[in-house]
């Protein structure tokens, strides 16, 4: 069975001085086939590049051929009624990494082990995000295709990855394989796979200082226990992707922040 294609992007990825080359995006997405821009971050606006605001977006999104819409229950925020948010310490077992600065956090705030912020585990499982990936799947069956788009230009970074793309991965992968649209040195640009972005993973976060002192040969063993899997390999993934969460997932109720990053 010949697979279909959805594609993701973000904007910063065109970045050219001081604003987005909303041109160069539509012209790119264009030459891979994509009839639909669907922008997933939970607000979709941007102090830095308002050229990439949603009402900006839906003008070029006419003008250049390809229609443009924001689809919110995939984005990475959540409301503080749905239950998606767990306590720091449940996601990510080991103290020692506490408190994680607020330069490497998304609101900005320092993260300790007692606040809750969202679980990307249990995000997947969530009814509305749920009913973003029907919307999906639906714009599938009516032959489009898709390019899930966000800010951050390294897919690594963003939720676009690790909570999107994965999910689909999950529920679509038989039939849908996604395509991580990045740059490389020589300009030209390029795809990237979810399981390319795995190792990309466990490669940043094993290089992390305090996960070096964690996974010490001497304690490797004993610390990789806690995490879940049939395999060394298998604990050291979802290790990684809880991680991950903890550098990525919002605070509850930490909402007022107006940095265009949502992701």
């Amino acid at each position: 069975m010949n697979k279909k294609y959805i594609y993701t992007v973000g904007y910063t990825l065109f970045q050219k001085g001081n604003a987005i080359d909303v041109n160069h995006l539509f012209d790119t997405l264009k030459e891979h086939g994509v009839s639909f821009l669907v922008d997933v971050r939970s607000v979709p606006f941007s102090k830095q590049y308002p050229q990439c605001n949603a009402d900006n977006m839906k003008v070029a999104g006419k003008e250049l051929g390809i229609p443009y819409m924001n689809m919110p229950e995939i984005g990475a925020k959540a409301s503080s009624q749905q239950d998606v948010f767990s306590k720091a310490s449940d996601i990510f077992f080991e103290q020692e990494v506490f408190p994680i600065v607020k330069s490497n956090r998304p609101e900005k705030t320092e993260l300790l082990g007692s606040d809750e912020i969202v679980d990307f585990r249990k995000f997947r499982h969530d009814e509305y995000f749920i009913s973003g990936l029907k919307r999906i799947e639906d714009a599938y069956d009516k032959n489009f295709t898709l390019c899930l788009m966000c800010s951050e230009k390294e897919p690594m970074n963003c939720h676009r990855y690790f909570l999107i793309s994965k999910a689909l991965e999950q529920r679509c992968g038989d039939w849908l394989e996604v395509r991580h649209i990045v740059g490389m040195p020589d300009d030209v640009i390029h795809f990237i796979s979810n399981s390319d972005l795995d190792k990309q993973l466990e490669k940043s976060i094993c290089k992390k200082k305090d996960v070096l002192n964690l996974l010490n040969p001497m304690f490797k063993d004993e610390i990789l226990d806690n995490y879940f899997g049939e395999t060394e390999q298998e604990k050291l993934n979802d290790f990684c992707d809880r991680y991950w969460n903890l550098l990525h997932g919002w605070k509850r109720f930490n909402y007022n922040n107006n940095n265009e990053n949502y992701d």
